[in-house]
């Protein structure tokens, strides 16, 4: 992560992208009411925006999950919001999304180049969306998973983007 930009610098970026996102996709998102919110808020200044992302990706989450075509239209729009969003889990929404419906490859492909040519900030944030966007391994049974015998159509769609993986940890280290 660029260490020079503060969470609101952050969060403004990743806002920004997410509405640019929504207006591409000719959608609104409105924030429900919650007092929970404002609670945290008075402990921490940037609850409600963080909040608000949310309520923006999940949105976008649920329109480019519902049509392939979608996602194949808003591909790079899509791309750019995962490219501002530095949070550890929250990238699986959109990666989720952008694999399924324009393509784990070239999802894959688009994280590699900004690892490649991106920011710092932009290379943390690709390298954090990753790991939702490479295909998971799956195991038939519990005791598969200890033994780590993934099943084989899980480790053969791992090795079909096996070249990106490799130059993807050459570029990250």
């Amino acid at each position: 992560m660029d260490h020079r930009m503060d969470l609101g610098e952050r969060l403004d970026l990743q806002e920004r992208s997410l509405d640019e996102l929504l207006a591409g996709l000719e959608l609104s998102c409105g924030e429900p009411g919650d007092e929970r919110v404002e609670r945290l808020a008075e402990r921490q200044p940037h609850y409600r925006q963080y909040h608000r992302i949310g309520h923006k990706r999940q949105t976008a989450f649920q329109a480019l999950s519902a049509d392939r075509a979608l996602a194949e239209r808003h591909f790079e729009a899509a791309v750019r919001a995962l490219l501002h969003d530095d949070d550890p889990s929250s990238p699986r929404w959109l990666a989720q999304a952008l694999a399924a419906g324009a393509g784990r490859r070239r999802l894959l492909e688009a994280l590699l180049r900004a690892a490649e040519q991106g920011t710092p900030y932009q290379r943390a944030c690709a390298a954090n969306a990753w790991r939702w966007a490479e295909p998971p391994l799956r195991y038939p049974s519990e005791q598969a998973r200890r033994a780590g015998r993934a099943t084989a159509t899980s480790r053969a769609e791992r090795e079909a983007v096996a070249d990106l993986e490799r130059r993807f940890r050459a570029v990250t280290g």
